[in-house]
Formats: C-alpha cells, sequence, structure tokens
C-alpha cells in the first residue's frame, strides 16, 4: 500500500515480535496456509517454538 515507508510502519512482525513460520504469498494461497500449520505443528511436537 502507500503507506509501506511510513515512519508508523515496521517492515517485518519479526522485528516486534518471535516468528515461528513464515508463510509466503501476499495474499497466501491456501496451500501455503496448510503447509505453515504443519510446519507449525511440527515445531509445538518437537519443543522448538521462538521466546
Amino acid at each position: 500500500g502507500p503507506f509501506w515507508d511510513s515512519y508508523s510502519v515496521v517492515k517485518g512482525a519479526d522485528k516486534v515480535i518471535p516468528v515461528d513460520v513464515y508463510i509466503p504469498g501476499c495474499p497466501a494461497n491456501p496451500e501455503a496456509l496448510f503447509d505453515g500449520i504443519i510446519k507449525l505443528q511440527d515445531k509445538i511436537l518437537k519443543g522448538e517454538l521462538a521466546k
């Protein structure tokens, strides 16, 4: 959008909060969302979540 370079916009959520899984796309397609959910489930089972 027009405000992507505004002083009030952070370039990436990972600069503010911990991110466990990145899902590509804008908007992300259903397959990418499903793949992200599967990756997150694997990380939860292995105990590899971001802190």
